[in-house]
């Protein structure tokens, strides 16, 4: 299988890494005439938190603000030295009025910036997240459409298409998919310490592929609310 021998591939040569997704994306349900394959994508802790990190430091840049700025900067001599002057007279006077005022302020601040980064925290595990968006992963785009067997089955599907229509078929092709994603599980995880969460990625049926790729097992432990509702209904 080819998806198998890609990812295996980039596990084995990171073994530094701990890798924690596999996903089949970038499919397609629009008619058309032909019927490609899906990219695969996979993920490491360490890549997630560097190229967050890397992201974080851009939008710093966006705002002007320099984070290679010491904290200790205006203690330092070459510090603008007008920082820092005990002021006189009524302007003095008027900062002594507002200290009160400042520090309210300053208070408010903390705890919104605490609430913000809670829920920063939060969203950063949901599943509508960069951890789980393939297309956002370092490893994103592996092509399998250049191994001879992967063109071959989609020139299967394709000519199946053509004979029974295309609705049919996309059904056929989507049971496949998540067969494939089951069986690299299964496979990457016997290879492995970790367990590979390891899905179909698809804008239009998000939740419903991701419910049938993983085991109840992974539902509960990385989406808890996804699983919630299976059990509802």
């Amino acid at each position: 299988m080819a998806a198998l021998r890609h990812a295996a591939e980039v596990i084995d040569g990171h073994p530094d890494q701990t890798f924690y997704a596999v996903a089949l994306h970038g499919v397609s349900t629009e008619e058309s005439d032909s019927i490609a394959m899906p990219l695969l994508a996979l993920n490491s802790l360490q890549a997630l938190a560097r190229d967050r990190n890397t992201e974080q430091r851009e939008q710093f840049v966006e705002r002007g603000e320099d984070l290679d700025e010491p904290d200790d900067y205006e203690d330092r001599a070459d510090a603008d030295l007008t920082e820092g002057l005990i002021e006189t007279g009524s302007a003095a006077e008027d900062d002594d009025d507002s200290t009160d005022e400042d520090d309210d302020g300053e208070d408010l601040d903390q705890v919104l910036a605490s609430i913000e980064a809670d829920l920063d925290e939060d969203d950063s595990e949901s599943f509508y997240s960069d951890k789980w968006e393939p297309s956002d992963w370092h490893w994103s785009s592996i092509d399998l459409c250049e191994d001879p067997a992967a063109s071959i089955w989609s020139d299967a599907m394709t000519a199946l298409a053509a004979r029974e229509g295309w609705e049919p078929t996309i059904k056929r092709y989507y049971q496949t998919l998540i067969a494939v994603a089951q069986s690299l599980r299964d496979e990457l995880n016997a290879q492995t310490s970790e367990d590979l969460v390891t899905y179909v990625a698809d804008e239009d049926h998000a939740e419903q592929l991701l419910t049938l790729c993983l085991t109840p097992k992974q539902l509960a432990k990385h989406f808890p609310q996804l699983g919630e509702l299976i059990d509802e209904h």
